[in-house]
């Protein structure tokens, strides 16, 4: 077996190869007494500035690329896996120190595919993003018309 050469001036980054998903913020149970963001706010925070896993379902595309962006999806991630492999094969030291695990982790390909297909669908010809706004729309709606008759000021089939 050959001695690895150590390499003067080439340094890993374990930031920049470490392979992990996004992390997925949980949803607060809404309380009755809860002065957080209403319906309203929480569709228009989506569909203006989505997460990076939420932006997958609020694009407007087309049916050919809600079929093709997943595989796009899945080769990325089949590219990290390559350089995790690469990398545990120079040195499986540094790999373990740069990614937190002795060995490589297979990607289950049909699982993530058909969890990006989902993601995907959702924006073909932006029927989410429509839904987004219609229930935005309506919830705006039924709010003004509630603040409106507040008080019998604007009915007038109101008592005085």
């Amino acid at each position: 077996m050959v001695p690895k050469k150590e390499q003067p001036g080439i340094i890993i980054d374990p930031a920049k190869i470490k392979r992990s998903k996004p992390v997925v913020e949980e949803e607060r149970k809404a309380d009755s007494t809860s002065v957080s963001a209403g319906p309203v706010e929480k569709a228009m925070d989506l569909a203006f500035n989505p997460t990076r896993e939420a932006i997958k379902g609020v694009t407007v595309i087309d049916r050919m690329q809600g079929r093709l962006l997943p595989l796009l999806d899945i080769q990325s991630q089949e590219w990290e896996y390559v350089i995790e492999v690469a990398t545990y094969r120079q040195d499986a030291k540094n790999y373990a120190v740069t990614y937190g695990q002795e060995t490589p982790v297979p990607i289950n390909l049909y699982e993530e595919y058909m969890y990006s297909l989902a993601l995907w669908q959702k924006s073909v010809e932006g029927i989410n993003l429509g839904k987004i706004t219609d229930i935005a729309l309506a919830e705006m709606e039924t709010k003004a018309e509630d603040e409106d008759l507040k008080d019998g000021a604007g009915d007038p089939y109101a008592r005085d």
